[in-house]
Parts: C-alpha cells; sequence; structure tokens
C-alpha cells in the first residue's frame, strides 16, 4: 500500500483540505455526526458513479467528471438536510456547500475506490466526533445540546469560537498525526504526486 492511499484513510488531516468543514460543524456533536454522515455518503456515491464511467471517460475528462458528480451528490444531500432535517441543515450553515469541494480529493476520484471511501468517511466521524465532543464539553458544557451543569460553571466558551476551534484541531491532528505517523508522512505523498506529474509529461 503506498503513501497516497494510506493518506486517504484521514480525510480529516489530509493535507489540512477538511479543515473548512471540520471546523465548521464541530461547536456541536450533532452537527458534527450529521457532516461526518453525509461526506460518507457522498463520498460512497461519488465513488460508485466513479467506478461506474472510469473506462468511459477518457483520462483528462475525470477530474471535471468527478468534480461534477460530488457537486451533485452534495447538493442532493444539502436538498434532503434541508428538507428532513432541517435544524442541522441550519447548523451546518454554508459549510455543507463546501463538502463537494473537499469531496473531490477525499475520494481521489481518479482511482475511485468503494473501500477507500468507506475507511475516509468513517475515519473523518470518529475524527469530527472528537473534535466536536472536546469543543462542546468544554466549550458550552453540554454535549449533544444536553448541559451539564459542573462542566457549564467551567466552560471556555473561547472552544466554541474560530481560533478555539483551531486550538482542539491541533491537538487532535497532533494526537492522530503521533498514533499513525505513517499515514501522515507528507513526503510520501509528494513524491507520489510528482512521480504522477513525470508520468503524465
Amino acid at each position: 500500500m503506498n503513501e497516497t492511499k494510506k493518506l486517504s484513510f484521514d480525510p480529516m488531516l489530509l493535507l489540512f483540505l477538511g479543515a473548512t468543514p471540520a471546523l465548521g460543524a464541530t461547536a456541536d456533536v450533532r452537527g458534527a455526526l450529521t457532516m461526518g454522515c453525509t461526506v460518507t455518503v457522498v463520498m460512497l456515491l461519488s465513488a460508485l458513479v466513479m467506478l461506474a464511467l472510469k473506462k468511459l471517460l477518457p483520462e483528462g475528462a475525470k477530474v471535471p467528471a468527478a468534480l461534477l458528480v460530488t457537486a451533485g451528490f452534495a447538493s442532493l444531500a444539502r436538498m434532503f438536510l434541508q428538507a428532513y432535517l432541517p435544524a442541522m441543515a441550519a447548523m451546518l450553515g454554508l459549510y455543507a456547500a463546501v463538502v463537494a469541494v473537499d469531496l473531490l480529493v477525499f475520494s481521489q476520484a481518479e482511482r475511485p475506490s468503494v473501500k477507500t471511501a468507506l475507511l475516509s468517511g468513517l475515519g473523518f466521524i470518529v475524527l469530527l466526533f472528537v473534535t466536536s465532543a472536546l469543543r462542546e464539553l468544554f466549550g458550552a458544557g453540554s454535549f449533544a445540546g444536553l448541559e451539564i451543569p459542573f462542566l457549564k460553571e467551567h466552560s471556555i466558551s473561547l472552544l466554541l469560537s474560530a481560533p478555539g476551534g483551531l486550538v482542539i484541531y491541533a491537538i487532535v491532528a497532533a494526537v492522530v498525526n503521533k498514533l499513525f505517523p505513517a499515514r501522515l508522512s507528507l513526503e510520501g505523498f509528494t513524491g507520489a504526486a510528482a512521480a504522477n506529474a513525470g508520468e503524465g509529461e
């Protein structure tokens, strides 16, 4: 297994391209789980469609096609949330709209894989949950909207802001990097990217 595939299992940490939706959706556990599940579903559906189209598309059309497919599924997912889970849609706000852009990277559309999409989605959900739990517990003194009196009295509201979110995000990223250093090796990723670029010339 090469470094590129290893990186795909950590979408939240993949070059930090998942930081925008991650930080935007992790002030509340409910929003984080909604974002994680939405990302996973869209990734799986996009991977299935791209696998079906893989042999029909020329090499140069795969990335534009992947962008259209992921954007389409992301839009459908957003409309579904607005229709059936309006509270969650409001909680995610504009961050649900940027899912399509990040999913293009996460799903590695040129080499779609249902297994990779599933593993990436599950990893994304876990990391979002951990980040959101820390932010909500110590920033709002609650969990999934349920107030915890002791923590409420000693809550740090800064953790619910963007700077506080970055602090928690950095801590979670550092822990994951410590536990799974091989998966987050950017040297292997950039090396693989350079090799692919060389082959395309």
